[in-house]
């Protein structure tokens, strides 16, 4: 058994102090490793570079030597002690949905970010207690008495976030069997009628096309913020989402509220059940490469927004709208000329979730959602309607998920092909393992479903007028995207540029106020590491040019099925 108290003395410097004390089995050494990387984000973390303080101890105070193996593995001299124990501190002061936080309101932990592990007993009972004010309530997956949690191994641990805090809303709700549970921390008023109404209609949907759920019960964690956030972490029955402003939670940004949930609902099935070989089990000090990401967010991302239109959450105005975004972001990457969607994935583990150097590599969530909808409508189209997308995960599931065994890549690749034909097979070897064009096979494949890709001008006056993307960083307009050979790339122009000046006057925030009355030429300012320059461009030509889905009349009656089994 590995027993941690868990306190804190400052909030507002955001250290957490933990003990952890266990028997030392007669062992000479001990080994306490602490995780590199998060299951749901895969990168390496470094997690260990947030401890301030740590130090060994046995069971009378006597200090014990201790030594770093590697950076966040470190070994105890036991000194015939019976018992260790070890005191460190956590500095926890980012907000995300897979990170840890502390403040005057609450304490947030994602376990696998600071609780260690004994490699040779990583199966062993853990005993958390929280020493939080009288009225802090915790909010977690795994049961809490009297401030105290039992959690039997570290990978249940790992799955197992915790927000203790005196702000929490809660409502709970039965579906098919499944008790569920919806958290807000830092939402004071959320309209718990639409949110329940919407939710069960989506988590409905979901279990009907699977057959079951993984779990008996699954809680829904809300890190509600002041400030605009967007982040969601899938675990085996809970999910943290960060989502902001709280003033537009109800309204603006109530979709993405919904979208979110959704995708990290799904999650639950595919990557926590149906998992790669790869992870089979984790290992939490390594990196675990793995070349089906394209599965693990790709089928995600558009089953996720699928399921909000199948399930009438979403309208077709809103579903369409999910997969134009996944569309733009394609087109204006020009990493899709480089790097495939399957060698992205498997490069996380190098460059992280960013974007990397520019124009290197694409998206395991947008351009793979593409492939999947193509998939789908491949498979759709094959059968005649009798098949989809839907069956190959399911049989995944059956074969893969339930019985407790990783899949491999060729197996998903068998059981798509195994429901589909040689269009299918022309997906994965041209757009999943290689940078073909996606647009051609696309518009074939919408076709089949009496669907079309219609041109469209670029929303963003810098993007359609001058062929660059600024974003707004630390009150600053930075370039983020440049067409390659466009006027502003041709003469010098590079990312991480930051724009200064339209036409001698200062750029205003938001940008569009910039661009309001645009010029046949317009000067603008320019300032990279070094100096400051000024071009004089033309905005009569056209850059960033993107498509959008369009639904047209369908002209037979194949179209017409194909589209409902889609849609349906």
């Amino acid at each position: 058994m590995i027993k941690y108290k868990i306190s804190y003395k400052f909030p507002h410097r955001h250290f957490i102090d933990f003990e952890l004390s266990t028997q030392t089995n007669n062992q000479k050494k001990v080994l306490f490793q602490l995780p590199a990387w998060r299951p749901g984000r895969y990168e390496l973390a470094n997690f260990a570079q947030n401890i301030q303080k740590w130090h060994a101890f046995d069971e009378n105070g006597k200090v014990l030597n201790f030594r770093k193996k590697t950076k966040d593995l470190w070994e105890v001299d036991t000194d015939n002690a019976k018992e260790v124990i070890i005191k460190y501190n956590y500095y926890a002061n980012q907000l995300d949905a897979g990170a840890c936080y502390l403040d005057e309101q609450q304490i947030y932990i994602n376990p696998v970010h600071c609780f260690f592990y004994i490699p040779s007993r990583i199966d062993e009972e853990y005993i958390l207690e929280f020493d939080i004010p009288n009225n802090y309530e915790i909010a977690s997956a795994v049961k809490s008495v009297n401030n105290n949690i039992s959690i039997s191994g570290f990978d249940a641990l790992a799955e197992n976030p915790i927000i203790c805090s005196p702000n929490l809303e809660k409502e709970i709700f039965n579906v098919e069997g499944v008790v569920f549970y919806i958290w807000f921390q830092g939402w004071k008023k959320p309209n718990w009628k639409k949110i329940k109404k919407d939710f069960k209609s989506f988590i409905i949907s979901q279990i009907n096309h699977f057959g079951s759920f993984p779990v008996k019960e699954y809680h829904f964690l809300f890190q509600i913020t002041p400030y605009r956030s967007y982040h969601g972490v899938e675990h085996t029955n809970n999910t943290v989402i960060l989502l902001g402003p709280d003033s537009e939670v109800d309204g603006k940004h109530y979709n993405d509220l919904l979208g979110v949930s959704s995708h990290e609902l799904y999650h639950t099935w595919n990557i926590k059940s149906i998992r790669p070989i790869e992870m089979f089990p984790y290992d939490y000090s390594k990196e675990n490469y793995f070349r089906t990401g394209f599965v693990a967010e790709g089928v995600t991302t558009y089953m996720g927004d699928l399921m909000l239109f199948n399930s009438n959450v979403f309208n077709w105005k809103e579903f369409l709208s999910t997969q134009n975004k996944n569309l733009e972001r394609h087109l204006i990457n020009s990493g899709r000329f480089n790097l495939s969607v399957s060698e992205s994935g498997f490069d996380s583990w190098l460059d992280g979730y960013k974007l990397g150097v520019p124009n290197r590599k694409v998206s395991i969530y947008a351009d793979a959602a593409l492939c999947m909808l193509m998939i789908d409508l491949s498979i759709i189209n094959h059968s005649c309607g009798k098949n989809s997308l839907h069956d190959v995960m399911k049989e995944l599931y059956l074969d893969y998920g339930i019985k407790k065994k990783g899949y491999s890549e060729e197996d998903f690749k068998n059981i798509c092909l195994k429901y589909g034909n040689s269009d299918t097979n022309d997906v994965f070897k041209n757009h999943i393992y290689n940078t073909k064009d996606y647009i051609p096979t696309l518009k074939k494949y919408l076709d089949f479903a009496g669907m079309k890709l219609s041109p469209k001008s670029h929303s963003n006056k810098t993007a359609k007028h001058f062929g660059f993307i600024t974003q707004y960083i630390n009150n600053k307009h930075v370039i983020k995207f440049i067409e390659l050979n466009s006027e502003v790339d041709l003469n010098g122009v590079s990312v991480e540029d930051e724009l200064l000046l339209i036409d001698g006057k200062k750029v205003k925030h938001p940008i569009t106020k910039s661009f309001e009355n645009i010029k046949k030429k317009t000067k603008l300012t320019f300032k990279n590491k070094f100096k400051e320059f000024t071009l004089e461009l033309s905005s009569e030509k056209q850059y960033f040019e993107l498509l959008e889905f369009k639904k047209i009349n369908a002209t037979n009656s194949k179209q017409i099925k194909n589209q409902e089994k889609w849609l349906s």
